[in-house]
């Protein structure tokens, strides 16, 4: 049992950065698809461990993702239809014969398995 923690502890270790890194990047082509599209006008800073979206110019962000002491994703968004922030956390699934496979919150029924592409849309829609 002991060795199976440690086999998981691993994992999680080299995969939940991965995992982190590969929504940044399904994060960035979206916010550059919006931006050819739409003219939106959304920046994207970053920093180790987080990443945020911004309006041009302004100060707050529409989303912010980070990495948790836990290794787990948390992230707060802004919901322009209720204009008030919600925050949450994506699971990390690792696996030891695949990529990580993020796990979204899906109120009220349990997480369920998204992309990478629709997890940056999740992320990203409420906001508009």
């Amino acid at each position: 049992m002991n060795e199976c923690t440690n086999i998981i502890d691993l994992l999680r270790d080299v995969q939940i950065p991965v995992a982190f890194s590969r929504l940044q990047d399904a994060v960035t082509e979206r916010v550059e698809d919006m931006n050819r599209r739409f003219n939106t006008g959304l920046t994207l800073r970053h920093t180790h461990t987080t990443f945020e979206v911004h309006e041009l110019e302004k100060a707050e962000a529409l989303v912010t993702v980070s990495l948790t002491d836990k290794n787990d994703i948390q992230y707060i968004q802004f919901v322009k239809r209720d204009n008030q922030q919600q925050s949450g956390l994506i699971y990390v699934r690792v696996c030891q014969d695949g990529p990580p496979i993020l796990m979204f919150p899906d109120l009220p029924h349990p997480n369920v398995e998204v992309s990478y592409q629709e997890a940056s849309k999740r992320l990203l829609d409420s906001s508009f």
